[in-house]
């Protein structure tokens, strides 16, 4: 009698706890399309305990529910925990800002933002140092997909550029050459020269080999002959005077009043005393 009881008392309180207590199993209920909010509310008033899994989805919108684990229309033990997937939308990456690191730390930076290195290309830069990353592609802080392929362009260091001799041409002319060619032209210095024309270059440094771009080559500006006396050469005769006028670098040209008959220097121009290049012409008046 007493089995009889206790085999009674235990069917009843396994019935309760299977069909009405903590034992009872619920379907789970459709949830997938409704507001997080929405869906957990739901979930709840069924009796279950619900955990967001944030998840990223390409194609439901951020705060929305995906769906459910275990999944909607199976049974899952009532008060039990069921696992609710939100959409924390597409999956996306910002290309991180790698300029001027290596390429291994780059790799290491892209790594550690789920993409990967792309082609690695190397390009001349004046500002940023051989070996280090002048650009990437897509640049620094575009969002992109999981495991994008980022390409590189990794710098060789500056690019050598050739230096052309312009040494007894122009300084107008070099000085615009050399600028275009990305170099600093100082043309500050200038001095006297006998070969060299006024305005030419008498000498550059340097003149050969390879610079670089902001370099400075140095010219050194003809101003013409030499400033010299003129010496006072009127009374003379005009063999002295030209004599004397040649042996200090001056040209001789004469004009004759009335035939130059007595030979004598009447003037000089220029006048004596006063100073004209070396290699010039001075102009004799003789009577």
């Amino acid at each position: 009698m007493w089995v009889a009881v206790v085999l009674a008392v235990v069917a009843v309180v396994a019935g309760w706890y299977f069909l009405l207590g903590p034992g009872g199993r619920v379907d789970v209920p459709p949830v997938a399309g409704q507001k997080a909010a929405a869906a957990q509310q739901i979930l709840e008033q069924r009796g279950f305990t619900v955990e967001q899994v944030p998840t990223f989805s390409e194609t439901v919108a951020k705060g929305v529910a995906l769906g459910t684990d275990p999944s909607a229309g199976s049974s899952a033990r009532k008060n039990g925990t069921v696992e609710l997937k939100v959409s924390k939308g597409p999956e996306r990456y910002a290309v991180p800002n790698v300029v001027k690191q290596t390429q291994d730390a780059a790799t290491q930076a892209l790594q550690a933002q789920h993409l990967t290195v792309g082609e690695v290309s190397q390009d001349w830069s004046e500002t940023v140092p051989e070996g280090q990353v002048v650009s990437t592609n897509p640049k620094a802080g575009t969002s992109v997909k999981r495991d994008t392929a980022v390409n590189l362009v990794v710098s060789k260091g500056r690019q050598p550029v050739a230096v052309e001799d312009f040494t007894g041409q122009p300084a107008d002319t070099a000085t615009a050459a050399l600028k275009k060619a990305g170099f600093t032209v100082d043309a500050s210095k200038q001095q006297y020269d006998e070969t060299v024309a006024k305005g030419s270059v008498i000498s550059q440094n340097p003149n050969a080999g390879t610079g670089h771009k902001g370099d400075t080559i140095t010219l050194v500006v003809s101003k013409g002959p030499p400033l010299v006396a003129v010496p006072n050469v009127v009374g003379k005769q005009l063999d002295d005077a030209r004599s004397l006028l040649e042996a200090d670098g001056f040209k001789v040209e004469v004009d004759k009043a009335f035939g130059g008959f007595f030979g004598t220097v009447r003037s000089s121009d220029p006048a004596g005393g006063t100073k004209a290049p070396k290699g010039s012409t001075v102009t004799l008046l003789v009577v």
